[in-house]
């Protein structure tokens, strides 16, 4: 019984790395073959919260 339990634990490790590798093949060729879908980087030191679309900054709801 405890080699049958050892193997089934191989078993569902080997799994899961095939599975990340998947995965990760997966998403690098997402990537590769629409890289205008691909939202390009945000400049050093720009946050959510200093970035708005109007370019001034809207009132704040807190008095």
């Amino acid at each position: 019984m405890t080699y049958l339990t050892g193997l089934l634990g191989l078993v569902a490790i080997a799994m899961m790395a095939t599975l990340v590798l998947l995965a990760v093949r997966r998403d690098r060729a997402i990537r590769r073959n629409a890289p205008g879908a691909v939202a390009p980087p945000r400049p050093q030191g720009a946050s959510l919260a200093t970035r708005t679309e109007g370019g001034t900054t809207p009132p704040s709801a807190v008095r």
